[in-house]
């Protein structure tokens, strides 16, 4: 099997996968050329690859350093380069995907359960947490009855960490949408994995275009208690600062700097001389009475 195997999901673009005895350059490559492995996912992901017009170009790039460097891959990319490759290696990428996915949906399956067990109850913390996060702040819990609308949502968190990382390896089958001043968003979904945990993590910015996926400025998401006033204590402090400032940026872009023009040649010697002995002769020179 070549190193590495190229797939082109319908919802997410496209994916990258290893074998396991692919060399490290196989991974610098795909760090080099835009691909992303989100923690605990067991495949790469190409960033911005529903956004960006210039991914043919750039997947072939790739092709061409993985060919130059004697790294085999293989793909199938239909809808992006002419030469769709294997389809063999699509196939595989796609069963990968396939097969972790309903892996990790039983997985969260049994481990909602012991959180419903546990007693927790995420539209009484969401209604904790917006009355005391600072302003006024109000909120609606939403479900995500099929795996499809999940990934969906996916294009709306502004994230870079854990919750962009839950949100695509484990099945989140409940988020709570807290809407607050500045017209700024947080989500917050049940911490896959860890009993009385939750999730809180920002949402893109209404009217503004920006590649939210992968951006390394985002305002990480964290893990707080699913204790209202514990939570509400801890997003204050360390969410919601981060969140303000990264909005004002997107917000309030720093305008380019005008171009200098370019400076006048120094005056010649003489020049100077001449200026400066006509300015001494009119000083010279009396007062006129009219």
């Amino acid at each position: 099997m070549p190193s590495i195997s190229l797939g082109d999901h319908d919802q997410i673009g496209v994916i990258a996968l290893t074998s396991n005895d692919a060399p490290a350059a196989a991974h610098t490559l795909l760090a080099e050329h835009g691909f992303w492995r989100p923690r605990g996912v067991f495949g790469y992901i190409l960033i911005h690859d529903r956004y960006d017009h210039d991914v043919p170009a750039r997947l072939e790039r790739f092709l061409a350093a993985a060919a130059r460097q004697g790294i085999g891959v293989e793909y199938h990319l239909p809808r992006i380069l002419p030469d769709a490759g294997s389809p063999a290696a699509g196939k595989r990428v796609e069963e990968l995907w396939r097969e972790n996915q309903e892996r990790e949906y039983r997985r969260s399956r049994r481990q909602a359960a012991r959180i419903i067990t546990s007693g927790s109850d995420l539209e009484s913390l969401a209604h904790g947490l917006s009355r005391r996060l600072p302003g006024e702040w109000t909120f609606h819990v939403t479900d995500f009855v099929d795996p499809g609308s999940q990934l969906d949502f996916f294009d709306d968190l502004w994230d870079n960490a854990c919750l962009a990382s839950a949100w695509m390896q484990f099945r989140v089958p409940r988020a709570a949408i807290l809407s607050g001043p500045s017209r700024l968003e947080l989500v917050v979904i049940d911490r896959p994995l860890h009993r009385e945990q939750v999730l809180v993590g920002a949402l893109s910015l209404h009217g503004i275009t920006h590649d939210y996926f992968g951006d390394d400025n985002a305002p990480h998401a964290i893990a707080v208690p699913s204790e209202a006033v514990r939570a509400a204590h801890t997003v204050t402090r360390r969410l919601l600062s981060r969140y303000h400032q990264a909005a004002r940026r997107l917000r309030n872009p720093c305008p380019q700097p005008a171009p200098t023009c370019p400076s006048s040649p120094p005056p010649s010697p003489s020049t100077c001389l001449d200026s400066g002995t006509a300015s001494t002769k009119a000083s010279l020179l009396p007062e006129t009475t009219g």
